[in-house]
């Protein structure tokens, strides 16, 4: 009988862990698989702190796609100014190219205007003369 009780001593009492590993990897694991740290006073006892750091991992998960966001916005303005500087700088050209004296020269050639080759010559008036002619529009009706 003596001996029984022995080996029903042995299988009743808890196993000892021994080494680190078993202490600090197999146990917690253990604890975690089964759900048996849930039942312990120290998740319960803490669980305003555990709220408070789950919130404010969901707003730096937010912030971060905030971020990602607004960069790649950016980016994208970034290249639409690029070709538009691009298309500003070759309508410049093409403007340059079309305000050339020949070019314009040629163009007007088709309305049957030419290009002056005399140069301009200065017409003098009397003093007065058009303050007087602007006066007499002016008394002029329509």
């Amino acid at each position: 009988m003596n001996a029984f009780k022995e080996i029903k001593e042995e299988i009743e009492k808890p196993a000892k862990k021994k080494g680190w590993i078993n202490r600090f990897i197999t146990g917690p694991t253990k604890d975690i698989l089964s759900g048996d740290f849930l039942g312990k006073g120290s998740v319960l006892s803490n669980l305003g702190f555990l709220m408070y750091i789950t919130f404010i991992m969901l707003l730096y998960i937010g912030y971060g796609y905030y971020v990602d966001n607004t960069l790649r916005r950016s980016t994208e303005e970034e290249k639409k100014g690029a070709e538009l500087y691009s298309e500003l700088q070759s309508v410049k050209e093409r403007l340059n190219q079309l305000s050339l004296q020949s070019t314009v020269a040629e163009a007007v050639k088709e309305m049957g205007l030419y290009e002056a080759t005399d140069p301009p010559k200065v017409i003098e008036v009397e003093k007065g003369f058009i303050d007087k002619k602007e006066t007499d529009r002016s008394l002029e009706r329509p």
